[in-house]
């Protein structure tokens, strides 16, 4: 007999079901463009933002941001470290190192020097975080104490609290967004504009007093300042009164008293007037007057006196619109009074400046207003090009954009017909002239014009487009005949200013 027991079994249709990887990986990557969306508007943003500030300050924001984000990181790991101990484990953890039973992961931790930082940080968030903010942005407030810093601190504060969250949105971003948060507070707070006013020319009256002018500046040892002299003498007086150049309340006042208007001889009113500027000019350590930055400290002095000098020095290290402004206000609350000198005295001043001294003798490089954030050609990536250099020129003398964006042979047409009520065409030059070369689309700046020499400015010596950091270097002084400079450029065209 068959010993084989038969079995019965229901047939089973087993059907294992499979991950559709591509479906979902499909449907992940469109559910990412629609969360990220938000995201990449706002790292356009931050990138436009980073591109259009100034670039003297990237390193040093970045290199904060980048200190901030492993900071957070750090106590991000070391929260979810924490977080998978109950309290029990935790009391069982520092009993089992203290008798040295095993060595837990914290323990290992410890081995990291900012590990006691972080763990303190974890069980008295609140506080830490308070205190960190506090120190923070602390200096800011202190080292204006403008009106209007309360509302920028109150921004970066809640910025800095939603950078742990923005984490989640990736590294490069975080960093993109911190550095221009930083560099848009800085520019805030500065509330500084290098740039020369439109200039107007002096008066007759102050043109009267050149000569005696000249003699007092060669007297006092700074005949390169003639022109700001003038200039001073227009914003006092216009060159009216018997104190014209208004110093009646100056220390080097010997003869009259310290009072408004009590001297009543304009040759003497100049003399002290000249001393005085010479005295601030040496306070503010001035070595070449091409430096606009000292130079403003002086003129600030004049208006202040220079116990504002010594003051912005010790404090800042130089002039800026924001600590004259802050001196004003201190003033203010000392004297008891409703106002003290002019804040915007030196804007008030180079208006008036002789164009081929206001602009310094040589390019600001580090005033990014003309060379980088204003001017159109850097906006294209021309750096180094003449047109980016005369640019860059024209705005320091002037103050205003030329209105020329071609090619250099096309700039001084484009810019006669920008500015018409300023400028003309002419065949020979005038000092402060922008003159374009017709036969080798070139371009510069006159500088002076002395009998049948003339001097300019001029970009583009290596023929190439370059960083910013090269074309910096890439312009020359040079000086010319009106035939050279024809013969050289195969002809040449200039617009004067009127």
């Amino acid at each position: 007999m068959d010993t084989t027991r038969y079995i019965k079994t229901r047939d089973v249709l087993k059907i294992i079901k499979v991950k559709d990887h591509a479906k979902l990986h499909n449907h992940f990557i469109r559910q990412k463009k629609v969360n990220t969306k938000e995201d990449e508007s706002v790292s356009e943003e931050a990138i436009h933002n980073i591109q259009s500030s100034g670039m003297c300050v990237l390193e040093k924001s970045a290199f904060k941001a980048k200190k901030e984000i492993k900071i957070l990181k750090s106590k991000r790991n070391l929260n979810k470290a924490i977080e998978t101990h109950s309290v029990e484990n935790w009391k069982k953890e520092r009993h089992a190192e203290k008798i040295g039973e095993h060595r837990s992961p914290l323990q290992e931790n410890k081995k990291n020097p900012n590990f006691l930082q972080m763990k303190k940080y974890v069980i008295d968030r609140k506080t830490s975080s308070e205190k960190t903010e506090k120190n923070k942005f602390q200096s800011f407030y202190y080292t204006y104490k403008l009106k209007n810093t309360n509302r920028i601190v109150e921004i970066i504060k809640k910025s800095v609290l939603k950078v742990d969250h923005l984490l989640s949105l990736g590294g490069s971003l975080v960093l993109m967004i911190c550095m221009s948060l930083f560099i848009g507070c800085f520019s805030a707070l500065a509330n500084d504009s290098c740039s020369m006013p439109a200039y107007v020319n002096v008066s007759d009256e102050v043109l009267a007093y050149k000569d005696t002018i000249e003699k007092y500046c060669k007297q006092y040892e700074i005949p390169d300042y003639v022109s700001v002299v003038m200039a001073i003498m227009m914003q006092e007086s216009g060159g009216k009164g018997n104190d014209p150049m208004q110093c009646s309340e100056s220390g080097f006042n010997k003869k009259y008293a310290h009072s408004p208007n009590s001297i009543t001889d304009p040759d003497y009113s100049i003399e002290v007037g000249v001393q005085t500027f010479a005295d601030c000019i040496k306070q503010s350590k001035i070595k070449d007057p091409g430096d606009t930055n000292k130079l403003s400290l002086a003129l600030q002095g004049y208006n202040y006196g220079n116990g504002y000098i010594n003051w912005a020095l010790s404090n800042f290290g130089e002039y800026t619109k924001a600590n004259a402004k802050a001196f004003s206000d201190m003033m203010q609350a000392k004297l008891g009074t409703n106002g003290y000198g002019d804040p915007e005295y030196v804007d008030h001043v180079m208006r008036y400046v002789g164009i081929t001294f206001r602009g310094g003798t040589n390019p600001n490089f580090n005033n990014l207003e003309p060379w980088v954030t204003k001017n159109s050609y850097a906006q294209a990536g021309l750096y180094g090009q003449c047109t980016w250099f005369a640019w860059g020129r024209f705005y320091e003398l002037y103050g205003y954009d030329p209105g020329f964006s071609g090619d250099g042979s096309s700039c001084v047409k484009e810019l006669v017909a920008a500015h018409p009520d300023k400028f003309e065409q002419s065949s020979s030059p005038k000092a402060g002239a922008v003159f374009s070369a017709i036969g080798h689309n070139h371009v510069g700046i006159v500088i002076t014009v002395k009998e049948n020499t003339i001097t300019v400015q001029e970009g583009n010596l290596d023929g190439i487009t370059n960083t910013f950091q090269d074309a910096k270097k890439d312009w020359q002084t040079k000086s010319y005949t009106l035939d050279q400079l024809r013969s050289i450029y195969g002809g040449v065209v200039f617009a004067n200013p009127k």
